[in-house]
């Protein structure tokens, strides 16, 4: 019986609504609708229309009746509303032509269940469009593109509700948010990474640090609130900016060079190799590169230690040479900075680097770089007395090893460039002779390249030296 009950309640809510649903205003060709939300009342609805630019609008009577229709139009100033169409005896009224603005039907059918239908309605013409094409400007720093529309973003329409009760107009906005997308049909920066494309997201925008390093067509997608999209796209613009971009080398202790990037760390001991390459720039026929000093040391003036310009394309590898003198090939302790100036001598553009720096650190002999023992058996192990690979001294310009036996006669010595010592093999003063296993004592000293001296009680002590 309950069951009955609710299909009969739901056969008739049906029947009704089906009825219901004949009383309506409709859009033909409407592009975008929704309902109106304003705080008191029931909603209306919002038609847009893309294009043509008027809208049509047609009504009935809920009971299907033919009727008479009066059409009527929101006077925002009078705040009222003034009839501007009338129809009778048809089922369909239907209005065309409208402009933007409020709209109000009146349906009253005379037939055997007389009643009156009203709706309002509101139409929007969305005009929204690209004025003209886009407009670009190319420069060395920059490139400036212009997709105009019109309205503009932020353009507000403007819904009311007229409150008969007390004859005063409620208004709410909808502004008009423009989401744009820019596409280009090549990568502008041609491979390089972490440049900033937030450009993408403005109609008026400029493409700058850097500029666009490639050739490229761009094209401009804009929508609107009510989802009208406009497209565009401009010819091939010509990239004329230059770039700075560089590698840094670095040369092992076999001499062998490899990219690297840790030259602006701390633990980089003199003499420090690198040279730089700037293959990895853009459009550029001619190359600087610019060195300073350690601008801490001499905070007076910065230091050129090294300078080079070339318009030959394809000499793509410089060495770099020290602040002091010609015979070294490194640098000696601080913190140097390095710039690349580019041009390109048919345009005139021209960029630089930013300055980077060669970080050497400063003279460190540690106490326990000092082995306290070792076995020259010829086994390839531990055969040489030098200094242990992971504590090995920074910086350090001469060095200085005497080492002597039990009774105080010296076996073995070293004094001149560190970088030359090879270690001590245990024979006796570099002869043939073996030294015998036993304690030996050793007295360590040094200079390093920012002139500090190492010559502690730290580096004297004992020594073993096992044959077996």
């Amino acid at each position: 019986m309950a069951n009955l009950y609710k299909l009969l309640i739901t056969t008739v809510l049906f029947i009704f609504l089906q009825a219901y649903s004949l009383a309506q205003v409709t859009a033909v060709g409407a592009d975008y609708s929704k309902p109106t939300s304003f705080l008191r009342g029931k909603p209306d609805m919002i038609h847009v229309f893309f294009s043509p630019l008027t809208g049509n609008l047609e009504a009935r009577h809920h009971s299907g009746e033919n009727s008479g229709f009066t059409w009527e139009k929101l006077d925002v100033s009078a705040q009222a509303f003034f009839s501007v169409h009338a129809e009778s005896g048809v089922s369909v009224s239907s209005f065309g032509n409208l402009t933007d603005g409020g709209y109000r039907v009146t349906a009253d059918s005379a037939g055997a269940g007389t009643s009156i239908d009203t709706f309002a309605v509101w139409v929007i013409i969305d005009t929204f469009n690209l004025e003209g094409e886009i407009k670009y400007s190319s420069t060395c720093e920059w490139l400036d593109l212009d997709a105009t529309v019109r309205p503009g973003s932020n353009v507000p329409y403007r819904i009311y509700q007229f409150e008969n009760s007390s004859g005063i107009l409620y208004d709410s906005i909808i502004y008009n948010r423009l989401t744009t997308d820019w596409t280009t049909s090549a990568d502008i920066y041609d491979g390089l990474p972490d440049i900033d494309d937030s450009w993408a997201k403005w109609n008026k925008t400029t493409v700058s640090e850097p500029a666009p390093l490639a050739d490229a067509v761009y094209t401009v997608t804009i929508k609107d609130v009510f989802g009208k999209t406009v497209t565009a796209s401009t010819p091939l613009i010509a990239a004329i900016a230059v770039y700075p971009a560089f590698t840094v080398e670095a040369r092992d202790e076999n001499g062998n060079w490899a990219s690297t990037s840790t030259y602006a760390t701390d633990n980089n001991s003199a003499l420090y190799r690198v040279r730089f390459k700037h293959n990895d720039s853009r459009h550029a026929t001619k190359y600087t590169w610019k060195g300073y000093g350690n601008i801490y040391m001499e905070a007076t003036r910065n230091v050129l230690i090294w300078s080079q310009t070339t318009t030959d394309a394809g000499e793509t590898v410089y060495p770099a040479f020290p602040h002091r003198t010609g015979i070294l090939d490194g640098y000696p302790t601080g913190k140097y900075g390095f710039q690349l100036i580019v041009e390109n001598t048919s345009t005139g553009c021209s960029d630089s680097s930013l300055l980077s720096y060669i970080n050497v650190a400063p003279s460190d002999l540690p106490s326990k770089s000092i082995p306290n023992a070792f076995t020259p058996n010829g086994d390839g192990q531990n055969d040489v007395f030098k200094f242990i690979k992971s504590q090995e001294p920074k910086s350090m310009r001469t060095i200085r090893i005497q080492i002597f036996d039990r009774a105080g006669h010296s076996v073995y010595s070293y004094s001149g460039d560190y970088e030359q010592w090879q270690g001590w093999n245990g024979k006796l003063n570099n002869s043939g002779a073996q030294c015998t296993s036993g304690v030996y004592y050793y007295v360590v000293s040094g200079t390093g390249w920012d002139d500090k001296s190492h010559d502690g009680k730290e580096y004297r002590s004992f020594l073993h030296l096992f044959t077996d």
